[in-house]
């Protein structure tokens, strides 16, 4: 009880003496440009009880000094020179000096350097007074930051508890909109196309029955229109890649066929020309026969009709020359002969070039045959159609695109 009324004592002083301060510099201030005096009426006693009122309240202050020490003391020095100058305005009028006196010269020069001292004590007064506000701000900044961690340690306990509250409801939205995303890139129906077919777009089917949807809670709804969708739009791709693969499949089947007919075509033109060809060289062959016997029947005639001049003209000659005549009617005979067998054996060996070629074709075509199976089967279907249908396989084999529909 003694100590709380010396604390309520302490502070009445110190709130009278602060107040005894303002009413000096509001008085102050109120002085006109020609100003007769700084702090008129106060004291340095005043001054004095004004730090020791406020020495006073800061020991009383709990937790503290309310006002630094080193404050009080800057603005007591602070004040005193306030006072000290108030004084000196005072003393101005009465100092008149006789400049070209040597003791007046003196007692001015004495006057000049005290008020410059004055003037000197201003810079030092201002820079501690200004280094005191500092410290005090620090002080301040200092409290704030305890009394700030203090408040957030009673925050913390509840905003970390709020935050693993919000920390599990957005994992569990987060886990149903995964899943909704899932929903929506099986139901991409340009991924589908783009992947393996209907293989793909059965895989995407089975792994949307799988999701259950009516487990997304508020997104339950959601997930099973999304989910019905999805599986609407593959069902419908399915169907589509199946008729496209039926197309395919039917493509390919005409384009053999028509490579075997182009195949077929091209081996029968090929023994047309091989059998126009031999008919060509045995009628050129069977010409030059006829011209040679033509050319040797008009030679015989001439020969004979020789003879026969000869024999008008005389009977041995006509003798001689019968018996010449029938020796070369007998050559001529066997020549004939010769000729008829030659011309059998030339048919024979024709026939015989001709098996020749027929079997060297057909061996041709046997080679051409295991040739192109032996490709083939190193080749998929597909690519079997690729290669037959860019004319790549062989170059025998091109493909007739007229009788393509």
């Amino acid at each position: 009880m003694t100590t709380a009324k010396a604390s309520t004592k302490t502070k009445a002083t110190a709130r009278a003496a602060f107040d005894k301060v303002t009413d000096l510099t509001q008085a102050h201030y109120a002085v006109n440009d020609t100003s007769k005096g700084l702090f008129q009426g106060a004291t340095a006693a005043d001054f004095d009880s004004f730090g020791a009122a406020a020495d006073a309240a800061n020991a009383a202050a709990p937790g503290g000094a309310i006002v630094p020490a080193g404050e009080t003391t800057a603005i007591s020095r602070w004040e005193a020179l306030a006072l000290r100058i108030a004084e000196a305005e005072e003393e101005s009028p009465a100092k008149q000096f006789n400049y070209r006196d040597k003791w007046g010269n003196k007692a001015a020069r004495s006057w000049v350097n005290e008020l410059r001292g004055i003037k000197g004590s201003i810079e030092r007064c201002r820079k501690e007074a200004k280094a005191v506000h500092l410290e005090r701000g620090r002080a301040v900044d200092d409290n704030a930051k305890l009394m700030e961690s203090a408040v957030q340690g009673l925050i913390e306990p509840h905003e970390t508890a709020i935050k693993a509250i919000e920390a599990e409801e957005q994992a569990r939205i987060d886990a149903h909109r995964a899943v909704l995303d899932r929903i929506a890139v099986l139901a991409d129906a340009a991924g589908a196309e783009g992947g393996d077919g209907i293989v793909d777009v059965d895989a995407r089917l089975a792994e949307l029955a799988a999701i259950d949807a009516s487990t997304l809670e508020e997104f339950a709804q959601a997930g099973l229109n999304r989910q019905a969708e999805a599986i609407e739009q593959l069902g419908l791709l399915r169907d589509k890649l199946e008729a496209q693969e039926a197309q395919r499949i039917e493509l390919e089947a005409l384009r053999a066929q028509a490579a075997a007919r182009e195949d077929a075509d091209r081996i029968a033109r090929l023994q047309q020309e091989a059998v126009e060809a031999d008919r060509l060289a045995r009628e050129a062959e069977a010409e030059r026969w006829r011209l040679a016997a033509v050319k040797q029947a008009h030679k015989e005639r001439e020969a004979i009709a020789a003879r026969e001049a000869q024999a008008l003209a005389q009977v041995e000659a006509a003798r001689l020359a019968q018996e010449e005549a029938e020796r070369r009617a007998e050559e001529a005979a066997a020549r004939e002969e010769a000729r008829v067998k030659q011309q059998a054996e030339m048919e024979a060996a024709a026939r015989a070039a001709a098996a020749r070629a027929a079997a060297a074709q057909q061996q041709c075509r046997d080679a051409f045959v295991a040739a192109l199976t032996a490709t083939l089967s190193t080749m998929s279907p597909a690519e079997a159609a690729r290669v037959i249908a860019d004319g790549t396989l062989h170059p025998a084999v091109k493909v007739d695109w007229s009788l393509v529909a």
